[in-house]
């Protein structure tokens, strides 16, 4: 778990330190909640414990939208022969054997794999924040429901919220580009 936050930290500064900074204030304000494992950011996992899981063509669209989910695979197949992971709106295939992780933005990103052989088990884990819990922190702590119901509340929202023509935008350069990661692991780690 502990290679999960570190390859996002060196990969993904910006996002690490956007879950970092809604999601520490959240677990301290209220100390009945846990992170999952030690040396995890992640609030949230799922094990698909198989024996034979596949995953067909989806988005996590509740996840967080400039974020990343790590995904882990175990079990006992040829990874030539199935078991692929497949980004779709990249038409990518990608082998993806027993022990394998990779950091995929499961929000805005179609991802799925392919079966694997008769007799074989593959089984996989996977972390992820749910945008919702972002939004909670950045509304005080409210729901955008409860912020609804009153003229203040809407406004407070309205301007949290932002305009949606730019907060796409925003959201996108929580995405550090190759020739910028390093520069932008000072800036979040400093």
């Amino acid at each position: 778990l502990t290679c999960v936050l570190g390859a996002l930290a060196f990969w993904a500064p910006k996002v690490f330190k956007d879950y970092k900074d809604h999601l520490e204030p959240l677990f301290e304000k209220n100390p009945g909640l846990k992170f999952n494992f030690p040396n995890s950011i992640f609030p949230a996992a799922t094990f698909n414990l198989g024996p034979r899981t596949v995953s067909l063509d989806h988005l996590d669209s509740a996840n967080a939208a400039a974020g990343f989910c790590p995904i882990f695979c175990a079990g006992s197949f040829d990874s030539k022969k199935g078991g692929h992971l497949i980004l779709y709106d990249l038409k990518k295939i990608i082998e993806f054997p027993p022990g394998s992780t990779i950091l995929v933005p499961s929000s805005t990103m179609r991802h799925g794999n392919t079966p694997i052989q008769p007799g074989e088990e593959r089984m996989s884990f996977t972390q992820y924040c749910a945008g919702g819990l972002i939004r909670w922190v950045k509304y005080g702590y409210r729901s955008g429901k409860t912020l609804e119901k009153t003229a203040e509340g809407r406004a407070f929202k309205a301007k949290v919220d932002g305009d949606p023509d730019i907060r796409w935008k925003e959201a996108l350069a929580k995405f550090s580009k190759l020739s910028e990661v390093e520069a932008d692991r000072q800036t979040a780690f400093t």
